[in-house]
């Protein structure tokens, strides 16, 4: 109708403040720095969106959604990461929008795929040895947190080592470090408090090291150990077996 002409000419023609795409998301950077946005967070954020602006050396303004859905086509990437930059993005026009650097947000017409479906794998004791073998000084005790306490990659990346109570035997994961969002105490295990021993009396973070860092030490190690790399497979194997020795699925779940 004319109506819906009019108010269609009117949206994408309403006064906007021309920025580029990497300009916005230097900006969006900062507002969610002082939000205090997780270093996680910040680091996915500056990867994805980095990635889109290089490809988009354009005014935020002028993006179109055929323009973001053939990128996201392209994006030699499973249909889960796809997603994720989808998301991303999203978050960057609504932010462009509320800023008054793009009139609407494209991202909301392109079409989201349908998740991939993984199977869960998990370390044999004969590979889990190796990569015990194979860590480095400062990857170690990740790789013992995970697999012999079932943290999250995610919550062992946010943990100091005050929390790591081996005296007490049990590591508290405080809710602003879960991926829940609720405090939780993890029992530490004789093996866990073995691998652990050498490190009592250690302060500040588990993980020194960066986002991206934590990922490549991982595959670096599996490399070297000469086995493949299990996505989340140190907190499956946790779960599967502890489950095998205690058959019961509640104390398991965390």
């Amino acid at each position: 109708s004319v109506l819906e002409a009019v108010s269609f000419w009117a949206l994408r023609n309403k006064p906007v403040t021309r920025a580029r795409v990497s300009e916005v998301v230097e900006k969006m950077l900062i507002v969610k720095r002082n939000e205090q946005s997780s270093e996680r967070h910040l680091g996915d954020l500056r990867s994805r969106l980095g990635r889109f602006a290089a490809d988009f050396q354009k005014d935020c303004c002028d993006v179109t959604t055929a323009q973001i859905q053939h990128w996201l086509d392209d994006l030699n990437l499973s249909n889960t990461s796809k997603n994720n930059y989808r998301t991303r993005i999203h978050s960057l026009f609504e932010f462009a929008v509320t800023r008054g650097y793009a009139a609407d947000n494209p991202v909301r017409a392109t079409q989201a795929v349908k998740a991939d479906k993984f199977a869960i794998q998990i370390f044999t004791p004969s590979e889990m040895r190796k990569l015990l073998a194979a860590a480095s000084g400062e990857l170690l005790p990740s790789i013992v947190l995970g697999a012999f306490a079932g943290l999250r990659s995610a919550e062992i990346k946010r943990l100091p080592w005050d929390d790591i109570r081996l005296a007490e035997r049990h590591i508290v994961v405080g809710k602003d470090k879960a991926k829940t969002a609720s405090r939780r105490i993890v029992p530490i295990w004789e093996n866990c408090a073995a691998w652990l021993a050498p490190y009592a009396g250690h302060a500040g973070a588990v993980w020194g090291g960066g986002y991206s860092q934590f990922y490549d030490e991982q595959k670096r190690t599996a490399k070297e150990a000469g086995i493949a790399w299990k996505r989340n497979g140190l907190r499956h194997s946790y779960a599967s077996y502890r489950f095998a020795q205690t058959m019961d699925a509640g104390r398991v779940a965390g």
